[in-house]
């Protein structure tokens, strides 16, 4: 479960590999892309709150928390507000309240205090 413009949403374990506190100054630009270096390899950066259309609750100058995400031989990393912690959730599906625009979001669940999670699908996104 992660924190994102204020909203909560849950990312798949299976898709996560690590996650890592990454400062500003480690980040790179290659062909006009963020990217880090990160134990030998560059890993390509993905704003979450870009990709979603929200304003980030951290400032620029703050230390990123960055989850390592892979897609068989691909990797990213996606760049979160704040984390809350694991969490089993059962997934509802969004049928066709969700059209086919929106890959970003493969489901939604709800959580124990009653509030709605979105549950973003990591691999549409690498």
């Amino acid at each position: 479960m992660v924190v994102i413009g204020g909203e909560k949403y849950a990312i798949s374990l299976g898709s996560i590999q690590t996650i890592e506190d990454i400062s500003p100054d480690e980040i790179k630009l290659v062909q006009n892309k963020e990217v880090i270096h990160l134990r030998g390899s560059v890993i390509p950066l993905i704003r979450l709150d870009k990709e979603l259309d929200v304003v980030s609750t951290k400032s620029p100058e703050e230390n990123m928390i960055v989850i390592i995400a892979k897609k068989g031989d691909k990797t990213a990393g996606l760049v979160v507000d704040e984390l809350i912690g694991q969490q089993e959730i059962v997934i509802k599906s969004m049928g066709k309240y969700i059209d086919n625009k929106c890959k970003l979001i493969s489901g939604a669940t709800i959580l124990g205090d009653g509030e709605v999670a979105l549950i973003l699908d990591a691999n549409a996104l690498i």
